[in-house]
């Protein structure tokens, strides 16, 4: 990447400083929104995980100016074809491929640091396994940047042919990190699934230290703890973890951009009040970061996108030919009819019941290969959120929202329309009001 050796600033496009200019705007509405309140006294909670709290306006005054005064510098263009295309795919490729492989070494790190005696053999092992994550490490950093614009430009090109343009281009901008995202701590009340507290914490917290902070709050308190790890953060610049892939990237890139934008309109302002409002929000994120997903990714391989309608030749329900045996273990499908049972025992008051179902079921999930370090009260409240999962049991408003998105004539006019929301009445009544 080079600059030019004379002032640049003057030869800048308007567009350009707009974009800055409103980068400024969504960097200030952020750290307002994440000021410390006073006066909170340090309950078990806070105790527990101070020491690995992850600082969100630190982060974003360290990465916002870096990005928005790269861009100054390099008017950003989306991949458009031609050779210049080709490059810029084969970076994005060897990206993600660099980024597993750099995930897969801090994996196998841990493995090995957490083992007990450490022999010459393991040290060694150690060495070397380092060696092969900083080589990987300094390839992705190398790559990083060019990666980055050109997933940011090529999303921004497909929210503004979904009809998202403001002045230059989408509002807030697609701005997004490409790094290990946060891990939080997410409390529910052991007597039923609620999510309560939600503390983002630093990258790379080993077991223990998870145990260990579960364990602090679970001892002090009556909640049910879990530390995890998240797939992405809506932070501004977003934070999202690369190691899954390039669908994956993609689809969260969306999902936390239209969290972004939301948060400008009733819905989103309202996100923190918790509960059933958090659940919306969720889920139209979901839905809409899958199709922008979609087509972000015909876009980048070169096909021209298909601007859908309604959602149901996107999203059709699966067709399994009468002869074709279902898989043996449906990870969805058995977290649903976990995530019932348990609600139907702690509806009944048999808490440790509930608790002793739910350990049977994660060794169940752990023998089909789905390494589930704890499953508990604080997992369903986190992952249950998201209402079109398994986790969420039988949840009505994933349903309604999904029926929204069937009846809406295209997915702006479905973002339009839940961006009013202010609770699930406003969400029953339109549907209500629009019924065929």
């Amino acid at each position: 990447m080079t600059h030019p050796a004379s002032n640049p600033a003057r030869r800048l496009p308007l567009r350009i400083w707009r974009r800055a200019y409103w980068r400024v705007v969504v960097l200030f509405c952020v750290c307002i929104a994440l000021l410390p309140v006073d006066g909170l006294e340090r309950d078990a909670v806070t105790s527990a995980t101070a020491p690995y709290q992850f600082s969100m306006p630190v982060w974003e005054l360290d990465h916002l100016p870096d990005k928005w005064i790269r861009r100054l510098l390099e008017a950003p263009t989306a991949p458009s074809g031609g050779s210049g295309h080709e490059q810029r795919m084969a970076e994005v490729h060897e990206f993600f491929a660099v980024s597993h492989l750099l995930w897969s070494a801090e994996q196998q790190l841990l493995e090995l640091q957490a083992g007990s005696p450490v022999t010459p053999e393991i040290t060694e092992s150690i060495a070397s396994v380092e060696a092969r994550r900083d080589r990987f490490r300094a390839r992705r950093d190398d790559l990083r940047p060019a990666v980055e614009e050109t997933l940011e430009t090529t999303i921004a090109a497909t929210l503004e042919s979904l009809g998202f343009r403001a002045w230059t281009g989408p509002f807030p901008p697609v701005d997004t990190v490409l790094s290990e995202s946060p891990t939080i701590l997410v409390t529910s009340p052991r007597d039923r699934i609620e999510r309560q507290d939600n503390v983002t914490m630093r990258t790379g917290l080993t077991n223990e230290v998870r145990d260990r902070i579960e364990t602090q709050v679970e001892d002090k308190t009556d909640l049910s703890a879990l530390v995890l790890n998240t797939g992405g953060i809506a932070l501004y610049p977003s934070i999202v973890a690369p190691h899954a892939g390039l669908d994956f990237a993609l689809e969260v890139i969306a999902h936390e951009w239209v969290h972004q934008w939301l948060w400008f309109r009733p819905l989103g302002r309202r996100y923190f009040q918790g509960g059933d409002i958090t659940t919306m929000n969720e889920t139209v994120a979901d839905i809409a970061g899958k199709e922008i997903e979609e087509l972000t990714r015909q876009r980048l391989d070169g096909i021209v996108p298909q601007l859908p309608g309604n959602s149901e030749h996107l999203h059709p329900p699966p067709e399994v030919p009468p002869s074709q045996v279902p898989p043996a273990f449906d990870f969805h499908q058995e977290m649903r009819t976990t995530r019932i049972r348990v609600d139907e025992l702690l509806a009944a008051g048999n808490v440790d019941e509930a608790e002793a179902y739910m350990e049977e079921r994660r060794r169940e999930f752990v023998s089909h290969g789905y390494r589930l370090r704890k499953l508990n009260q604080a997992y369903f409240a986190f992952h249950g959120t998201y209402a079109t999962t398994g986790a969420a049991g039988i949840n009505v408003i994933g349903q309604q929202i999904e029926e929204l998105r069937r009846r809406s004539s295209s997915l702006g006019d479905f973002l339009r329309t839940a961006a009013q929301f202010t609770s699930v009445a406003d969400l029953e009544a339109y549907l209500a009001a629009t019924a065929p």
